[in-house]
């Protein structure tokens, strides 16, 4: 996928060479598999100004201000930019170009390759990204129950391991039908099943979704994980083969895809946001669960929505494993 990160429309004459205006592209750097750093500069004759200076890129051999490009109106000076959201295993070509009234003027065509699942590998069937986050935790590529980073995959009341076609109180597991008669995970007697309490703060082995469905080692992201990836990406909103969702970039290049998949209610599936369950109860073991949410705009925990409620899953494994 793509990043259109800059588009405007272009008119006038496309140039090559020109004794007055002369531009150079810069050679690629620290290509990864979704990123490239890309520049280039003028050089002009004394007494001209410019209107425009960037680097466009497309895959195909010489590409104009017409394909994606990236571009600054301060023309004295090195323009360099990190291009982003681009295809693993992708050979582009990239031109340094300028704007001087309405004729562009462009570059050499430099090419660069991004890396191959840079970073990726495959842990009980399943594929996953390693973020180089901290505590080195390596993340699914895929929720439980998808088969492409895209599809939304199956839903999960918190606790559960099985997808269901009606999410609430009544057709909860670990509760007599109520909120107030939950049967396991309980930290408060007003909450417990005849005062039952047991004071489980996390998902055990045997009720994590992400466990179950994909083999030991595979489980549901603690609450401090989500913000972990949270604090150590940068997040674009964009949409990657028609779905839409948060693209999560980290520091060595390589990046995670979320689409936002909503979440069930009743019957009823409501996509207005993504929500991604944690592992974890609230602060000190309140009722609600943790979870991620996030719609364009706006990203952070939340402990709102009732364990019942159907949410997606991502798996995280550790790489200790790997």
């Amino acid at each position: 996928m793509l990043l259109m990160l800059a588009m405007f429309v272009i008119v006038g004459c496309n140039k090559q060479e020109d004794k007055d205006v002369r531009v150079t592209t810069y050679t690629p750097q620290d290509v990864s598999q979704t990123m490239a750093v890309c520049g280039g500069d003028v050089i002009v004759t004394q007494g001209l100004s410019l209107n425009e200076l960037g680097v466009c890129w497309s895959k195909e051999r010489n590409p104009t201000a017409d394909d994606a490009h990236l571009s600054t109106t301060i023309w004295n000076e090195p323009f360099v930019c990190t291009i982003m959201g681009l295809e693993s295993g992708t050979t582009y070509h990239v031109r340094a170009f300028a704007l001087r009234g309405l004729e562009y003027y462009y570059g050499e065509d430099k090419s660069f390759t991004t890396e191959v699942n840079g970073g990726n590998g495959t842990f009980n069937g399943h594929e996953y990204v390693d973020l180089g986050l901290p505590s080195g935790i390596l993340w699914a590529i895929c929720n439980v129950g998808a088969e492409t980073p895209e599809d939304y995959g199956d839903y999960f009341a918190w606790g559960e391991t099985q997808p269901k076609s009606v999410y609430n109180w009544n057709t909860y597991k670990y509760c007599m039908g109520s909120r107030n008669t939950l049967t396991k995970y309980c930290c408060n007697s007003n909450y417990g099943y005849n005062g039952f309490t047991d004071n489980l703060i996390a998902l055990q082995a045997m009720d994590d979704a992400a466990s179950v469905n994909w083999g030991a080692g595979w489980r549901t992201p603690t609450a401090g994980e989500w913000i972990e990836l949270l604090r150590n990406t940068t997040k674009i909103w964009t949409t990657q083969n028609s779905v839409q969702g948060y693209l999560f970039i980290a520091k060595n290049g390589r990046s995670l895809f979320l689409p936002k998949a909503g979440r069930y209610w009743e019957v009823e599936l409501d996509i207005s946001e993504g929500d991604y369950w944690s592992s974890s109860l609230g602060a000190e073991g309140q009722l609600p669960p943790e979870y991620f949410v996030f719609f364009d705009g706006l990203y952070e925990m939340d402990d709102f929505y009732n364990r019942c409620s159907g949410l997606s899953v991502r798996p995280v494994c550790s790489s200790s494993q790997n």
